[in-house]
């Protein structure tokens, strides 16, 4: 029977994440890791202007040498992204025996996990896989989500949140919480934001609401 790949989201902040690389491919493993937290570092004898200027903001650290054994110690999750199939072996090698998360740019499925294309909407993140079979439908499928899915979730998740926290702050029955909850969802808050008639709730204005309703 063929494996599946787990879908999970992983919590990076503060852990030691490595980058075996500095091309254009250790690029887009870098850049999916910026903004999660991680300390982040490059292992490679030279970079991308793109990650360079990572450098030199203090978003990731390059050591400019190239992989030598040992260089994972401490890492949390590594990804292989040389050009050298023997090097990218090696790390993957060295990983597996310090049991550390790996991934393999050139060879995925000889590694722990495949990084999906992904969509950041705020605090909403749309991960589309097709578990190696096809990129470039993966793509596809992105591109939908992209459209489908604009800039205004990124309000409309931040109302959520801050509703839902003032809901689990007033209301202390769990079933009158999840009755509340999907009210919320119920209401027009994102045709108001993509029509540019909505504006930012008050914790008073949450509270009342949660008041009449909790009545109605």
């Amino acid at each position: 029977m063929e494996n599946h790949y787990v879908p999970i989201m992983l919590n990076c902040s503060g852990r030691r994440c490595i980058v075996i690389g500095g091309g254009k491919v250790a690029e887009r493993k870098i850049e999916a890791l910026a903004g999660s937290g991680a300390l982040l570092t490059i292992i490679s004898p030279e970079v991308t202007e793109n990650l360079l200027h990572m450098v030199h903001r203090g978003e990731a650290e390059w050591r400019k040498k190239p992989y030598l054994q040992g260089d994972l110690e401490g890492a949390f999750l590594v990804y292989a992204a040389t050009d050298s199939p023997e090097v990218n072996e090696q790390v993957i090698a060295e990983a597996q025996q310090r049991n550390i998360l790996v991934n393999r740019a050139d060879a995925p499925s000889t590694g722990d996990f495949i990084t999906p294309s992904s969509l950041r909407r705020g605090k909403l993140t749309i991960a589309v896989s097709a578990s190696g079979a096809s990129p470039g439908f993966a793509k596809q499928v992105m591109e939908q989500m992209r459209a489908n899915y604009g800039e205004e979730y990124e309000i409309y998740l931040d109302f959520l949140q801050q509703f839902r926290e003032v809901i689990q702050l007033e209301v202390e029955d769990r079933r009158d919480r999840k009755y509340l909850l999907d009210r919320v969802l119920e209401m027009d808050v994102l045709i108001q934001i993509r029509e540019k008639r909505f504006h930012s709730w008050s914790q008073e204005e949450m509270v009342k609401w949660i008041t009449v309703n909790r009545e109605g």
